[in-house]
């Protein structure tokens, strides 16, 4: 970007065209709710962060009296290794400029920076959502780099391996059903029935969140809000309502913003392994062009974002469409 000169904003400087009244800023607005109800944060002191880990040792079998204990079998499960991305950004003010602006209040170069990392640390994860019908690996969208689970799968998959050779599993829908009170039990169900890498079945799955674009929020808090069920003329209580089923909706998820206005998610974060790796907060410095005499000031931060483990999701693209991967 070029650098802030007086001509661009000429009537912000003193002595310079009209006086006004007020001078706001607009980057506020840009401050957005955190990913924290779904998404873990946490910090690291290293170049990345590696995630594993191993299944229980599956079922007690029974014996006949006098015989060998039965043997037991554990698996390590696949690793996933989250490399931090710098991510940052830098203003240039001109030497005129920096004198002579006036409203010197509403031109804090640090704090619109620092909000300027904030935004990225609020969209990146909502990629985690976006991508996860697609890729599969480490992939990049809308500049952030996205580690997905050592599986080989998309985030979102009806071919989800187990590593002890057992069928695969799926945590997507393979017909893109739309978000409904009725389809709303399927996605639950499917995700209740997930089984751990050994074929234990996850026994409680605990909160459940659906998160939605903006699109799909007034139907989500209608399915999951209502006192009776929705959309039917029966006195049916709502089992959905009382707090164990919860709405997260977000514009980051939303088509403007490169999600999409018809997928939805279903997220159980006790089990769910939705990742933020923050390696620093907002490194801030301000330095003098020697040539130029321009100051610039920059911000920046290191983090990854992605996804340790799919269990704990399931997801719809619900745009009624056969979907394998």
């Amino acid at each position: 970007m070029a650098a802030e000169l007086v001509s661009s904003w000429g009537d912000a400087a003193r002595g310079v065209g009209v006086l006004f009244r007020e001078f706001f800023t607009q980057n506020t607005l840009a401050e957005t709710k955190g990913w924290e109800p779904i998404v873990k944060y946490t910090t690291d002191d290293a170049a990345q962060a590696t995630f594993s880990g191993k299944t229980g040792a599956g079922r007690a079998s029974r014996y006949a009296e006098g015989a060998a204990i039965p043997k037991a079998n554990r698996y390590k499960l696949y690793d996933t290794a989250f490399v931090h991305e710098s991510y940052g950004g830098q203003l240039e003010i001109t030497e005129r400029q920096l004198m002579n602006r006036e409203w010197s209040e509403a031109f804090d170069e640090f704090k619109d920076l620092t909000i300027s990392l904030n935004v990225a640390e609020s969209e990146a994860p909502a990629q985690i959502l976006n991508g996860g019908f697609t890729n599969s690996g480490t992939f990049t969208t809308r500049g952030y780099r996205i580690v997905t689970y050592g599986d080989g799968s998309n985030i979102f998959s009806t071919t989800h391996p187990r590593v002890d050779g057992g069928s695969s599993q799926s945590n997507a829908s393979a017909t893109g059903i739309p978000l409904t009170e009725t389809n709303f039990e399927t996605g639950r169900i499917a995700l209740a029935e997930q089984l751990q890498d050994d074929g234990t079945p996850i026994a409680n799955m605990g909160e459940v969140w659906c998160v939605v674009p903006l699109a799909l929020e007034k139907t989500a808090q209608i399915i999951t809000g209502s006192t009776l069920r929705s959309g039917t003329a029966n006195n049916d209580i709502n089992i959905y309502s009382g707090g164990g089923y919860k709405v997260m909706s977000s514009v980051w998820l939303s088509t403007v913003n490169g999600g999409s206005n018809t997928q939805w998610q279903l997220v159980a974060p006790s089990v769910a392994g939705l990742q933020f790796v923050r390696r620093t907060g907002a490194i801030m410095d301000q330095s003098v062009d020697r040539n130029t005499k321009s100051t610039l000031f920059d911000v920046h931060g290191w983090f990854s974002v992605g996804s340790k483990r799919w269990h704990g999701t399931w997801a719809s693209r619900g745009n009624s469409l056969a979907y394998a991967s």
